[in-house]
């Protein structure tokens, strides 16, 4: 009996370990966190401002002698646009559409071969666009190029500078329509926002312009071409 009780006090002292090492199990490992990974995709909408540079190129559709005339101005613009991207791996597809108030206004003494006392005021009072983009992202720098169309209007005024019975003015409006070729970079500074530098190239074709006219100046119709350049940088909030 004596014999039996000590032999099953030292199996029990073995085994003891044994059981302790089964009861008390490591702590789990928690796998690491994965980095988020960056994406473009979304919807933004920002603010934007520059300059521009406009040049209008005209000729006398009635008069067979004519050559074509060409004249220049420049000035500011500010806006908005509101647009959306869709990433896929690297490359970032997006719609994009902007408008803009524009100062580039010319005043000068008759471009197109008027008299001398004429003044004459021509001008492009905003730019609006709807373009598709194409980009290369690299992480949160974004190289992109865009196409699409351009909206504007010239707006003329002119005024024979003389008094009385001899004064005169005519003025006309004239929405356009073109394409647009650009690019730019985009960098996400901050989580939601970025900033952004841009070039576009803007052309539109030919259109006939008739100014109306008051008093004593008449105003021969002209077919009238159209290019723009802006240079502007930009900031947009990012949903």
């Amino acid at each position: 009996m004596g014999t039996k009780i000590v032999l099953t006090a030292a199996l029990l002292s073995l085994a003891t370990p044994a059981f302790a090492a089964d009861i008390i199990a490591p702590a789990p490992v928690k796998a690491p966190v994965a980095a988020q990974i960056f994406s473009w995709t979304g919807f933004y909408i920002g603010a934007h401002g520059g300059g521009a540079w406009s040049k209008w190129t005209g000729i006398d559709p009635a008069d067979p002698t004519a050559t074509w005339s060409s004249v220049t101005a420049s000035g500011g613009v500010v806006g908005g646009q509101i647009g959306g991207n869709y990433q896929i791996s690297n490359v970032v597809l997006g719609l994009e559409g902007t408008g803009a108030w524009s100062s580039v206004t010319l005043s000068s003494n008759s471009p197109f071969g008027g008299g001398a006392g004429f003044i004459f005021s021509l001008k492009n009072d905003y730019i609006a666009t709807v373009t598709g983009r194409f980009g290369v992202a690299f992480d949160r720098v974004l190289l992109y190029a865009k196409g699409g169309a351009a909206f504007t209007r010239d707006k003329y005024y002119v005024n024979n500078g003389l008094a009385g019975a001899l004064a005169g003015s005519a003025s006309g409006s004239f929405n356009r329509t073109g394409w647009l070729a650009g690019g730019g970079v985009e960098w996400m500074f901050m989580p939601n926002w970025s900033v952004r530098a841009e070039y576009n190239y803007m052309s539109f074709g030919a259109i006939t312009e008739q100014p109306v006219t008051t008093g004593n100046l008449v105003a021969t119709p002209a077919n009238v071409k159209l290019n723009i350049q802006t240079g502007t940088v930009g900031v947009n909030y990012h949903f």
